[in-house]
């Protein structure tokens, strides 16, 4: 047993080493010149009101903190998300350390969510601070809550715990409002697990904690849209069967699709993510290498046929633990529901419902094994470490080539600038995959990156055009600005006034 536990701790300093050494060489790209980047001036207070359609103040709050060393980004984001994916990696180890028998199932589970492909972007990018930490706050609110239902002393610094850290959760990003009803949906299929008890008394038990929950996330809602003013829910939601985005990309992916077809689609996208090995880029990238595409695709395949096996048999001869199980997919569908109402998903997406599978996998592979299985295992993490591979090597070169664009124009710039105004044409469409690779201008997120030149000192304002008329610029136009520049989406670079 101690040899087991040193084996694991090994395999796990060797994973963050591993891990840590990749990400450290990602540089920002996007998104990341936005969310969770150095910013300076400004009223501390303004930043934690809502705006738009997103609520995340300790986003905001942090870009205020490290602001006053912007040294520090994006060392210090990755640090933060990695640690945070470490503290979830030996909370799933735990978890199943306590749920199954088997070493190879507690085993199996906590690779899987380490070397899935559909956690690669949430842990290799320096703005998803958020939604680690959020999942983080998330976990500790369940353990809470079991305490709470488990102890008779400290009853009520576990409740304060399980609300107070559903609402950090809610905080850090916004799906974490469904933490105030999770934990309580979660133990009570914990409960009908591993006790005779009848359904209808499990529920019996469980309602007035769900109300309570319920109550914490009006809470959170009411505190979220007053704070926001106006008609703050209606203008950020879109009805219909389908829905045609018509707003603009940006504005359009972060609103609330309330379309059947639509969230059906990001269902199938995001278990299919949490589920398989699958290449995405081999698909989605130019030229496609369908070879790849198909070997990944079979291997997880077959991997899944062995999982429903797996399920079979469970529902032959454990007939509650089946039904257990298919609740705790249920929970799992719940916790991803925020994101399946947008019109928008990506990659990072699947980050929850893989935690979920890699829990479900351990405890169906707990009461099934084979060698055809240990082979198919293999196939598969084979195939997640190569595609963990591809995705590393794509991402590292387009986000240096971000950098490079910057480091090379720094020059053209005669004068260090205050105020910075740019006319972003979109000469060409955004066409990539999530951030892997978007056109140049797109890594640059738009021109806010320009701000990372001069210690994020100048102030940036972009204005989005389809083209632009050189015709249309005059010398004593936006005196207010002491630099203006035409940035085009494919990356050239044109200055104005500096």
């Amino acid at each position: 047993t101690v040899f087991k536990k040193i084996r694991f701790r090994y395999i796990f300093i060797l994973y963050a080493i591993i891990v840590s050494a990749c990400v450290f060489n990602i540089y920002p790209a996007e998104d990341d010149w936005g969310y969770c980047a150095p910013s300076k001036g400004g009223n501390i207070l303004a930043r934690i009101i809502p705006h738009g359609t997103t609520w995340r103040p300790i986003d905001r709050l942090y870009s205020y903190v490290i602001g006053f060393v912007p040294s520090l980004f994006p060392y210090l984001n990755h640090a933060i998300v990695i640690t945070g994916h470490l503290i979830l990696c030996v909370v799933l180890f735990m978890l199943l350390k306590n749920l199954t028998k088997k070493h190879s199932s507690i085993l199996l589970g906590t690779l899987f969510f380490c070397l899935s492909p559909a956690i690669f972007l949430t842990v290799s990018q320096s703005d998803y601070i958020n939604q680690v930490w959020a999942m983080v706050m998330g976990i500790s609110s369940s353990y809470c809550f079991f305490s709470y239902m488990s102890s008779r002393n400290n009853r009520i610094k576990y409740c304060a715990g399980w609300l107070l850290l559903a609402l950090m959760a809610s905080l850090f990003k916004d799906n974490g409002i469904v933490w105030f009803t999770v934990p309580v949906l979660v133990h009570a299929v914990y409960k009908f697990s591993s006790t005779d008890q009848k359904i209808t008394t499990i529920i019996k038990n469980h309602i007035l904690y769900f109300l309570i929950g319920c109550a914490g996330m009006f809470v959170y809602l009411f505190m979220r849209f007053s704070l926001a003013g106006g008609n703050a829910l209606s203008d950020n939601i879109v009805w219909g069967v389908y829905t045609p985005v018509i707003e603009g990309r940006v504005q359009a992916d972060y609103k609330i699709h309330l379309s059947l077809l639509n969230i059906l689609r990001n269902y199938l996208c995001s278990v299919g993510q949490a589920v398989t090995s699958i290449d995405s880029l081999a698909f989605f990238l130019k030229p496609r290498n369908y070879l790849i595409l198909s070997i990944t695709a079979s291997v997880s395949v077959i991997f899944l046929i062995d999982v429903f096996r797996g399920i079979i048999r469970i529902f032959k001869e454990h007939r509650r633990l089946f039904f257990s199980l298919l609740l705790f997919f249920i929970c799992a569908l719940y916790v991803a529901a925020p994101y399946m109402i947008m019109n928008h998903i990506t990659d990072a997406m699947a980050y929850e419902m893989t935690f979920a599978f890699a829990i479900f996998l351990g405890i169906v592979s707990d009461n099934n094994s084979s060698r055809f299985r240990t082979l198919v295992i293999t196939l598969m993490f084979v195939c997640m470490i190569f595609v963990n591979g591809h995705k590393f090597l794509t991402i590292y070169k387009y986000t240096h080539d971000v950098d490079n664009f910057l480091t090379e124009h720094k020059n053209d710039f005669k004068n260090t600038p205050s105020k910075i105004f740019v006319y972003f044409v979109e000469d060409i469409p955004p066409e990539g995959y999530a951030v892997y690779i978007h056109p140049v201008g797109h890594g640059l997120g738009e021109g806010n990156a320009f701000k990372s030149l001069w210690n994020w000192e100048p102030e940036v304002k972009i204005n989005k055009l389809k083209n632009f008329d050189q015709n249309t610029f005059k010398s004593d136009s936006l005196p207010e600005y002491d630099t203006v520049l035409v940035l085009t989406q494919s990356g050239n670079l044109k200055i104005l006034r500096n």
